[in-house]
């Protein structure tokens, strides 16, 4: 399959102007928010392994309580995880590394050829693939190089995402039509864009409907 890259480029050049981030600010915090992103995907290709193999997985609800006099973190419910559910996490940490990976500004001047990626030429088939060429980023000490391992991660999400039967660019595109639809303000010093939690802001949040973007066999 051949992924289009040019919209996904223009919407997220959008978004960061918007918010007056710079590819600077982004390659600060990459680590940081690419290491969140890869726990969150370990625990979904964990529940996604487990349901697969007729496992049952109820995850808790957690969230803060407020209250006059302090703050507390609560179970609020439980939720049985489907696979759908597994699938979702899974394209969607995928979508967010591979956001971050753009927003630093490295592929946006050394592309992909016509700006598509061939999921048909990834060789990359495990996780531990994605965890090689993140780590051999480092802080950015790649350079002149390092557009080649940044194209090489963009190369792995979208083929990770077909694998597990999802269309990367329909995939990104529902994650850029997430995170635009979150205001908020850039934390200098948590490293990354922190939205706006209010019950107002809260009323205008999409969440990313990823079954779009399930490739119809």
């Amino acid at each position: 399959m051949k992924i289009k890259l040019n919209e996904i480029y223009s919407q997220l050049e959008v978004w960061r102007d918007e918010r007056k981030l710079t590819a600077e600010s982004q390659k600060d915090g990459y680590l940081i928010n690419i290491m969140e992103e890869l726990g969150e995907l370990s625990s979904a290709l964990r529940d996604y392994e487990k349901i697969k193999n007729g496992e049952q997985v109820i995850k808790k609800h957690i969230a803060k309580e407020w209250n006059e006099n302090n703050t507390k973190w609560a179970v609020l419910g439980y939720k049985k995880v489907t696979l759908a559910d597994a699938e979702y996490q899974i394209i969607d940490a995928l979508c967010d590394i591979a956001v971050f990976t753009i927003n630093t500004g490295v592929d946006i001047h050394h592309t992909h050829k016509n700006n598509i990626i061939d999921t048909s030429k990834v060789g990359f088939d495990n996780t531990n693939d994605l965890f090689a060429l993140l780590a051999a980023c480092g802080e950015f000490a790649c350079y002149p190089n390092g557009w080649v391992t940044f194209n090489e991660i963009l190369d792995f999400c979208a083929g990770s995402c077909e694998y597990y039967g999802f269309n990367f660019e329909i995939a990104m595109l529902e994650t850029i039509k997430e995170i635009t639809s979150r205001t908020g303000s850039y934390d200098e010093k948590a490293k990354k864009w922190v939205k706006d939690s209010s019950d107002e802001a809260k009323a205008k949040w999409y969440s990313a409907n990823y079954e779009l973007a399930r490739i119809k066999k």
